[in-house]
Order: structure tokens, then sequence, then C-alpha cells
């Protein structure tokens, strides 16, 4: 028969076992989501290297076959973001009245082209008046052709 103290020391080896079989479970398990993790990374850093690598050859074809589609579009891409940075003090200080200046000059030449637009307009008959007037007209023209039509029909049913 088996003494208190042997079976405490079983017990307790046993507990042992126990614990560090589960300790080594956690530790595979945690090794194979590491190796899991490593590997998504590695595929994610190629693919994505892949999809700079192509995109910036599409860039490139893209504004060999179309340069003054780039220009333009970089200069829009210019203006975006020199609108959403903020003035420096300094900038204001100097830019200031330059930045007035041309507002006005711009505010002018958009005045003179609306103007110059609307003179043209109305030499070639389009404006309200215009329209108005050539309405008119082909009303006055629709109606004295129906009269007609109807003066006809009567004439050639009385004869």
């Amino acid at each position: 028969m088996a003494t208190t103290s042997e079976t405490d020391r079983n017990t307790s080896a046993d507990v042992e076992n126990a614990d560090g079989g589960r300790l080594a479970g956690v530790r595979q398990s945690a090794a194979d989501a590491y190796d899991a993790a490593r590997e998504r990374t590695r595929a994610a850093y190629s693919s994505t290297r892949e999809s700079v690598r192509g995109a910036g050859q599409r860039t490139f074809d893209g504004i060999e076959s179309n340069p003054v589609a780039a220009v333009i579009g970089g200069l829009a891409l210019g203006a975006v973001v020199g609108a959403l940075l903020p003035r420096s003090q300094r900038e204001q200080n100097l830019l200031g009245g330059t930045g007035r200046k041309l507002n006005e000059v711009g505010r002018q030449a958009f005045g003179a082209a609306r103007d110059a637009g609307r003179k043209e307009l109305d030499e070639i008959g389009i404006s309200p008046d215009g329209i108005r007037r050539r309405l008119e007209e082909f009303t006055d023209k629709a109606v004295g052709a129906v009269r007609e039509k109807a003066a006809g029909g009567d004439r050639a049913g009385k004869a």
C-alpha cells in the first residue's frame, strides 16, 4: 500500500505532466500561428511589391503615350495640394498682394469673356429677345401656311 507522501508525489507528477502537455500544446499553437502570419506577410509583401511595380510601369506608359494629359494632371494635383496646405505668414506677406492682383485680373478676364460671348450670341440672334423674335416669325409663318392650306381646300370644295 502506498503511503500518503507517495500518493501526493504521484498526484503532483500527474498534474505537472498534464500542465506540461498543455503548455507544449500552447507553444506549438503559438509557433504555428507565428509561422502562418509570417508566411502571409511574405505573400502580402510580394504581392504589394508586384502591384507597385506594375502601377509604376502603367504610369510610365501613360505619360509616354499622352504627355499633355500628364502635365495637366500634374498641374491639377499641384493646385489641389497647394490649396490644401496651410499658408505661412511669410507666404502671405510675400505673395498676398500678387494673389489679390491675379484674382482681380482673372475676374476681369472672365467678365470680358462673358461680355464678348453675349455680344457674339446677340449678333447671331441667340438672346432672349432674338429667340422670341424668331419664334414669333416661325409662328406667323406656320399660321399663314395653315390659313393658305385651309383657303385652298375651301376653293377646291366649291369648284
